[in-house]
């Protein structure tokens, strides 16, 4: 039996995914050069242009873990590395909802509705992006392990990535501090993993739980969408 993702995995659906996150993007950045020019050349929002950037960097790897699992070879040497490094930038793509924070210091030159539909253009962009790469990293280890495990592995990256986007939203970190200070960056974390804060728990749980309910959504829409195509 075919699963969801095989019945995407034509090059024609590939592509059209692209330029559907690519049209999303670009207008994204449109939005954001309007909001420059309307503000009279402020960039205070520039923040969002290298969110997106990043949030793009998960769905490659993805793809290029998914060109690769089909190898047993390279499944074996290659799909470990890049499944670190995949689950290193994946919190940068759901990151961008967080971006709704800075809607709560409305700038005067700036109707605040625009920066409403910009940051929501930017995230949801951004989330879009970051569900199809964790889909096609789910169908990788389904494959391999079975239904039970890709699901866990869902649970878990929820959890690694609310933990992700905690620390880069309230600790200041990026994903560039990983792999340029690992030694550094590791005894910070093991301080912070030993000694939470009510916030970071609260945080983590809640934002666990909506990534999580918007991705089984989004799959069972697949689902449902499926069962419609096979009864044309």
């Amino acid at each position: 039996m075919k699963t969801l993702y095989q019945n995407i995995q034509p090059n024609k659906t590939r592509l059209i995914l692209l330029v559907l996150f690519g049209g999303a993007t670009v207008f994204s950045v449109v939005l954001f050069r309007l909001r420059t020019i309307l503000s009279g050349g402020s960039e205070d929002y520039m923040f969002l242009l290298w969110n997106i950037f990043l949030a793009w960097i998960p769905l490659g790897l993805a793809y290029m873990a998914n060109s690769f699992s089909w190898n047993r070879k390279t499944l074996i040497f290659v799909m470990p590395f890049a499944a670190i490094l995949w689950l290193l930038f994946f919190p940068n793509a759901p990151y961008i909802l967080t971006d709704l924070l800075h809607l709560a210091y409305p700038r005067e030159y700036i109707p605040v509705w625009f920066d409403v539909l910009l940051i929501l253009w930017f995230s949801w962009t951004g989330l879009s992006i970051g569900i199809v790469s964790l889909f096609m990293m789910q169908d990788i280890v389904r494959r391999e392990f079975g239904h039970v495990a890709g699901w866990g592995f869902v649970g878990i990256v929820g959890l690694l990535t609310s933990l992700g986007i905690y620390i880069g939203r309230f600790l200041r970190w990026n994903s560039w501090d990983v792999i340029l200070n690992p030694q550094t960056k590791l005894m910070e974390f093991l301080y912070y993993a030993t000694h939470p804060s009510l916030q970071s728990i609260i945080f983590i749980t809640i934002f666990a739980a909506l990534f999580i309910f918007i991705y089984i959504t989004v799959y069972t829409f697949g689902l449902l969408l499926q069962e419609q195509t096979q009864k044309i």
